[in-house]
């Protein structure tokens, strides 16, 4: 096991806060999305249930390392629901 190099921000939106991910570029993009969900959530949130966007784009090959794709310390990525929920 690798030690975490840097940390990547990200803005999860069921909570709608920015937690940060202490993370390796090694680790691959589903890795960090657990860990801000664990993070912000605080339960066992299912993460297939979650998206991953990095600049605005969709990733969609979440196991993809940071390194892959470019992501550094200063980048942020954002979780949000694979579903949109109705509004109540």
């Amino acid at each position: 096991m690798t030690t975490p190099e840097f940390s990547v921000k990200v803005w999860v939106e069921d909570v709608w806060d920015t937690v940060r991910v202490a993370a390796d570029p090694g680790w691959p993009v589903a890795r960090v999305k657990e860990e801000a969900l664990k993070a912000a959530i605080g339960v066992r949130a299912d993460p297939a249930r979650y998206l991953v966007k990095l600049r605005g784009a969709l990733v969609l090959n979440e196991a993809a390392s940071l390194a892959q794709l470019e992501v550094s310390s200063l980048t942020s990525l954002t979780v949000l629901a694979a579903r949109r929920r109705p509004v109540t």
